[in-house]
């Protein structure tokens, strides 16, 4: 910053006046030689952290006979709200728009993936279905042509009376069979 050179000129003009060296100036106040260049060079953002830069220049205007108050006022006025403001890139822009478009899909996905697990999940294990065209026996009770009777895990079914197709449907996929007795072992997604 402008105001940040200008006070290191003013150390540097008045070291310079008073015929010092910068490793003499470092010696005698016990600030690295390499932080007093970067000071004098206007870079306290590269020296340290605000409030030892502040200490910094504090001992080296206080060992040039300078009132440090003077030097440190032009630090701590206040920056105008228009200098702080910064412009966002055109990246910028980009890069957000990328962001919330991928956060976007990504609720997308969720959501539709959530809606199938629960359907599934929703969804009854395993069912029979008289397609026989006429009425089946299933554990010695008629099945109308069309109706559907949900199954069980671990159960044994007889099927009597079956000419035709039945069909069996697990997590909404169909086989059509020919059956006269099963036993529901197992079913897995």
């Amino acid at each position: 910053m402008e105001k940040w050179v200008k006070i290191g000129e003013i150390l540097k003009n008045s070291r310079e006046s008073k015929q010092l060296t910068i490793d003499q100036v470092a010696q005698s106040i016990g600030i690295p030689a390499w932080k007093i260049r970067l000071i004098e060079e206007g870079q306290f953002d590269r020296v340290d952290a605000p409030f030892y830069v502040k200490h910094y220049i504090r001992s080296y205007s206080e060992f040039l006979e300078i009132d440090p108050e003077e030097l440190l006022s032009e630090i701590e006025q206040p920056v105008s709200k228009q200098a702080e403001v910064k412009k966002v890139s055109g990246n910028g822009a980009l890069i957000s728009f990328l962001l919330i478009a991928m956060l976007i899909a990504s609720v997308c996905f969720f959501a539709y993936s959530a809606l199938k697990f629960f359907d599934v999940a929703s969804s009854p294990e395993a069912q029979f279905v008289n397609n026989s065209g006429q009425t089946v026996y299933f554990n010695e009770r008629p099945v109308e042509p069309g109706e559907i009777i949900e199954l069980e895990i671990g159960n044994r079914y007889r099927v009597n009376g079956n000419k035709g197709i039945c069909s069996i449907i697990t997590l909404k996929k169909e086989w059509n069979i020919h059956v006269s007795d099963f036993e529901v072992i197992l079913w897995e997604r």
